[in-house]
């Protein structure tokens, strides 16, 4: 037979096509897979490389996937490990895939030579992924992330699993789907597809690191904005204004503490919004209306709205006609419909700053200029709140994925969801004002524990009653005092997770442990707890019957409840209640994200889809257990820790904190900024893990350093605690003062014995938290927003109106740079040293101090000793930094109810009049149940020779106080 040379040709040139094709994709491919020294082997001609890549939520989508059938044979593609890769401790694998179809092995297998040390895929017609021996319960029947962790040692290695774990920050080891111990040593990997299956992989990496296998997906940012939309009629009903407009109906309603809400879409849409953050039946404020040729003006005795007739366009003005914001000229709205994108667009003054959204690890202070994605996850919260230096707040009221975006266009956000477009106005002469107007809408933060204020011992984890006795034994022979003693996950083992139990094995008598905590130590039992529940156990079967989990939404080694469901709620309480019977203190709510946040999105809550309520968790999970604790302790004040927050979580009393984070100086850097433009939103308790918590050795030299420094910070954080998983990760690792050594010991000692020392003074603040909406720990805007020289200072904050904390955040800085204020005269904390404010100055920072500075005219009580519990009769020292008059208002009450709210506390007026050198401590207001009458005060005035550091001083004048005025010549 003759074979025409056209025939030739063209086979030819299908075949050169086909090998260029396979050449580019495999370039490609092997851009997007690295840790390999080679491509794909094998049985490539088996290969069908289609575009794009598998879809997981959250991941970003490959170019390409490789599909599978092996119809009439088994097909192999071996890959070699890189050398690189091979000699790494710890090794993280990661690749997307799917499953089609055949009841035969079809995944990834790790080899050495030709023996098969791990597999990891499916063999059986219920596509259950198995890992090694042991088979999840997830499938594989739709695309799905795995990704392996495996530490590798001569003891014997271990191999971990992950499926679809969210992407932000390295997982925890206990929420691997399964674990596996053995010899996994590897040179090589092959994926196999088994005669009779057929299914498409894409991307398999391997790296050092979690963050060399994992790619985010990035989002799309376009603004969906409509133009202008004209008005057409208005009406006044009561508190509210009606606008009518040609794209839907909007709804004004001002408040009398300066906030104004915004709603956009049609009136049955804003019936049927389900409020979060604000009570519906908060009463609005009287107002006037006033139509022009151009436009609606609402005005208030606090502020004014000119909504434009000819776009719908608002504008927001202070009391004097200034304008403070305006939605973009020529219409900033976006149209609505029903879950649909929502979005709007601002037009700002050129010189203000911008601060809030929350808690995010980019060093970002002043947000003019940049973008952030408004969602939770391990390190991340999102509370959509932002503040101006120019007189103006807002809360954007939407919970699904929102960006915040700052650029030459205006600011904008945008929400995935919405049915409509809800957001309220704050205005306020100063930032604190626009605190106290979000607070007054969303709700007060309520008094914590006194005792929550001191230090935190805790690491991840005291695993039995008996270690847990052992270290608050230890920290009294060490004379380090303690107000908190952590117990993390798992202490309920055999019962498993959600039963919350203690397994007696570890802890035979929690009852006993307590009480000795109590009273031998006077130290509190805060335990961990988690919204998930093991399968199989009894709570989570009784949640399973009644269809109230959400079914493949992971956390640990369970499936979380569905927050939102009143019923699902008061199921989760009645179960929680037998521990809070036991008398435990506090309550550490982790993984509220929730912790695994893909698994969770796909699912449907109560309340609607996880995409459109996605950042509510930790809000609704917290309120649930504030008000099961207010029910079974009416008068006793909660002390609850989240992981993550929303906009008014303040109202349920929670503290935050910033989640599993490196332990660098690096990240240390970080969380400053982070922590400053969280409280900024007005949630006021805030911390870190001191040190970090996934690493860090406390043997090594450099690590203590980080640690040392780390403490200093956290000294001056609204919450004190020093928590952490500390390398080699394996939960004994100690995280107390005396594993780093005597010389961090001690400065770590003499920094908790400061913290309490100023307690008086922390204590008022935190009074005035709740009396006042104060913010503790203060970004310098807050106090000196004239001072153009502090409105982006990422290193230093208030803690007070007194104390001028300056953190050192590099290794080996024995010396820094320190931002004077303007307008003060300023004392060196540790020395008397006066300087003059509007400069900067090099402050010394030996190892076993950090630059701290007090402006003149302040005013701080000062304890003497250490007291774990409120004592009004200890002596106090009033250190008075004299070249300017100043005040002081010093609050006191029992510490631990809520008779504080009805007026059951103390202030005495403590003035200094610098020109007569007198101080005035005026006539104590009020009283509360165990208020001494009497107590000796002792006088200092802070000079080069006293009233400096922690040292023991002579005092100016001794007086006693029997809660009369005293006038004190000094």
């Amino acid at each position: 037979m003759k074979i025409k040379t056209t025939e030739i040709g063209d086979r030819y040139l299908r075949l050169f096509c086909l090998l260029t094709f396979l050449g580019i994709f495999f370039l490609t491919y092997a851009q997007e897979e690295k840790g390999w020294k080679s491509d794909w082997k094998g049985n490539r001609e088996e290969m069908k490389i289609l575009k794009p890549g598998l879809d997981v939520t959250g991941v970003a989508i490959p170019q390409y996937k490789v599909f599978l059938d092996a119809r009439s044979k088994d097909i192999s593609l071996l890959r070699e490990l890189s050398d690189d890769c091979r000699n790494s401790r710890t090794l993280w694998l990661s690749f997307l895939v799917r499953k089609n179809s055949g009841d035969d092995r079809f995944g990834l297998s790790l080899q050495e030579g030709m023996k098969e040390k791990l597999f990891i895929g499916t063999s059986r017609t219920d596509d259950h992924i198995c890992f090694g021996m042991e088979k999840s319960r997830e499938k594989m029947n739709k695309a799905v992330q795995l990704v392996v962790r495996i530490d590798f040692s001569d003891a014997g290695d271990k191999a971990y699993l992950f499926i679809n774990p969210p992407l932000a920050s390295v997982p925890d080891i206990e929420g691997a789907s399964v674990t596996l111990s053995g010899d996994f040593s590897f040179d090589h990997v092959s994926f196999i597809c088994k005669k009779g299956c057929s299914g498409e992989f894409s991307r398999v990496v391997a790296g050092k690191q979690f963050s060399d296998v994992v790619f985010p997906r990035k989002s799309n940012d376009d603004l969906k904005i409509t133009g202008a939309q004209p008005v057409i009629s208005w009406k006044k009903d009561k508190d509210i204004l009606w606008i009518e407009t040609e794209a839907g109906m909007l709804r004004l309603k001002p408040y009398e503490f300066g906030a104004l809400s915004v709603h956009f879409g049609s009136v049955e849409a804003m019936n049927a919004e389900k409020n979060y953050a604000v009570p519906v039946d908060l009463k609005g404020t009287k107002f006037s209306v006033r139509e022009t040729e151009t436009q609606i003006r609402l005005k208030t005795s606090r502020f004014s709205v000119a909504v434009d007739k000819a776009t719908g366009q608002i504008g927001l003005y202070d009391r004097s006609g200034k304008l403070l914001v305006q939605e973009y000229p020529g219409g900033g709205r976006s149209a609505v419909g029903q879950n649909e994108k929502v979005a709007c667009r601002f037009q700002l003054s050129s010189d203000e700053a911008l601060y809030g959204l929350g808690q995010f690890r980019d060093n970002a202070l002043n947000l003019r200029g940049k973008r952030r994605e408004l969602v939770q996850f391990n390190t991340q919260a999102a509370v959509p709140v932002l503040y101006s230096t120019n007189g103006w707040g807002i809360l954007w009221n939407n919970p699904s994925r929102t960006i915040f975006k700052d650029d030459k266009t205006g600011l904008s956000f945008q929400s995935d969801l919405g049915n409509i477009l809800s957001y309220y106005y704050f205005v306020g002469d100063k930032l604190d004002d626009l605190v106290a107007s979000y607070r007054s809408l969303t709700g007060k933060a309520p008094m914590v524990p006194y005792w929550s204020l001191g230090y935190h011992q805790s690491r991840n984890k005291y695993a039995t009653q008996k270690e847990v006795l052992s270290i608050a034994e230890r920290m009294r022979q060490e004379n380090i005092p303690m107000s908190t003693i952590f117990i993390d996950y798992f202490y309920w083992q055999k019962y498993g997770t959600g039963s919350h139990k203690f397994d007696e094995n570890l802890f035979p008598d929690v009852p006993g442990m307590l009480n000795s905590l109590h009273k031998d130590y006077n130290t509190h039992a805060v335990i961990t707890m988690w919204p998930t529940f093991r399968p199989g156990i009894p709570n989570y079967e009784e949640f399973n019957k009644k269809g109230l989990l959400l079914d493949g939404a992971k956390a640990l080694d369970g499936i979380i409840y569905d927050a939102f469901s009143p019923e699902a709620a008061k199921i989760y309480w009645k179960q929680v209640l037998p521990l809070v019977n036991l008398g435990i203190d506090g309550w550490f709510l982790d993984g509220c994200e929730p912790d695994q946040v893909n698994s969770f999105l796909p699912t449907t809550t109560h309340d609607g889809p996880a995409l459109k309520v996605r950042n509510l968790y930790p809000l609704v999970h917290a309120t649930t257990f504030y008000n099961g604790l207010l029910e079974a302790r009416p008068n006793q004040r909660p002390y609850i820790l989240t992981r993550c927050a929303w906009a008014s979580q303040q109202k349920v009393g929670t503290a935050v904190w910033s989640g599993d984070i490196p332990t660098t100086f690096d990240e240390l850097r970080k969380q400053v900024t982070a922590g400053l433009n969280f409280v900024a939103t007005g949630i006021p308790y805030w911390t870190t893990d001191i040190g970090g918590y996934s690493g860090g050795d406390p043997a090594d030299e450099n690590y203590r350093e980080v640690f040392t420094r780390w403490f200093q910070y956290g000294t001056f954080c609204p919450v004190f605690r020093a928590h952490g998983r500390r390398y080699p990760g394996d939960t004994r690792v100690p995280n107390e003062l005396w594993a780093y050594g005597k010389e961090a010991q001690k400065i770590c000692t003499d920094f908790i014995n400061l913290r309490y020392a100023l307690f008086p003074y922390i204590y008022t603040l935190t009074g005035q938290i709740t009396r006042q909406h104060y913010t503790p720990m203060r970004l310098l805007a807050f106090d000196f927003p004239e001072d153009e020289q502090v409105l982006d200072c990422k290193d230093q904050f208030m803690y007070g109106p007194s104390l001028l904390i300056c953190p050192v955040l590099d290794a080996g800085e024995r010396q820094r740079s320190v931002y004077l204020p303007s307008g003060r005269r300023w004392f060196d904390f540790w020395s008397g040293e006066v300087h003059k404010g509007g400069s900067s100055i090099k402050a010394d920072a030996p190892i076993d101090l950090i630059p701290v500075f007090v402006p003149a005219g302040s005013i701080i009580p000062m304890n003497l000793d250490v007291l774990m519990n409120p004592d009004s009769s200890a002596p106090v020292e009033i250190r008075v930094y004299s070249g300017a008059d100043g005040q002081f208002e010093w609050y006191e009450d029992d510490g631990k109810t809520f008779d504080c709210e009805n007026g059951e506390y103390s202030l005495i007026p403590v003035s200094w009049n610098d020109k007569s050198k007198i101080l005035t401590i005026g006539e104590r207001q009020g009283k509360y149940n165990g208020m001494s009458k009497d107590r000796e005060l002792r006088i200092v005035i802070v000079s080069l020779e006293k009233g400096i550091g922690l040292q023991k001083n002579t005092p100016d004048k001794v007086v006693e106080y029997t809660g009369k005025k005293l006038s004190i010549k000094l």
